[in-house]
């Protein structure tokens, strides 16, 4: 997985702006392109995927009526993923005196074309203790991982996405992958890298 991808590889700005001109459809196309990425980056910071659908609803429906406050200084994915951690730590910080929420993701469990059920019982085994260390994470450390390494942003993309220079976001990194492996180290994961 490369860190970063070129500005401009999905077409959410040209479906947004046939959205502000009107094109209903272009919407939902808009929501099918980032619905699955931006409900796992919200569910890592709420940790109950029932609730971040919900939240999802409200992240795409600020976006439907903010309607032209986005500049394009970003792209439309950093500035929706913003709106998108805006929106679930208001409901973490709303809940938090209700309970603990754990950091979940919903993995899919398929086997790949050249791949024996003991090498995808590996595998699933490797996602569940990264799962676990994962977890165990400070929020932002979670967050800068999940944006560099899972939703590909660029360093300055995940900098807009949760207000932090580019230098913030290559020290947080630094140390979150540092935490995340002592983590895995300490959870009998070997790990290479």
């Amino acid at each position: 997985m490369s860190v970063g991808r070129e500005k401009g590889n999905d077409n959410g700005e040209e479906l947004y702006r046939r959205f502000l001109a009107g094109d209903e459809s272009a919407f939902e196309e808009l929501v099918r392109l980032y619905e699955h990425d931006l409900a796992l980056f919200m569910g890592g910071i709420v940790g109950d995927m029932h609730e971040t659908k919900h939240l999802l609803i409200d992240a795409f429906a600020q976006l439907a009526v903010s309607g032209r406050r986005f500049e394009g200084r970003s792209s439309l994915k950093t500035y929706l993923f913003a709106i998108g951690k805006h929106i679930a730590l208001r409901y973490v910080k709303m809940r938090r005196h209700e309970t603990h929420l754990p950091y979940e993701y919903v993995l899919e469990n398929v086997l790949g074309e050249d791949e024996t059920p003991e090498t995808f019982l590996q595998r699933e085994d490797n996602k569940q203790r990264l799962q676990a260390a994962m977890s165990e994470l400070k929020p932002g450390y979670r967050m800068v991982l999940q944006l560099l390494y899972f939703e590909e942003m660029s360093y300055a993309e995940a900098g807009q996405v949760l207000g932090k220079t580019v230098k913030q976001i290559s020290d947080l990194n630094y140390r979150a992958k540092s935490s995340l492996k002592k983590k895995l180290e300490s959870g009998g994961f070997d790990y290479v890298g």
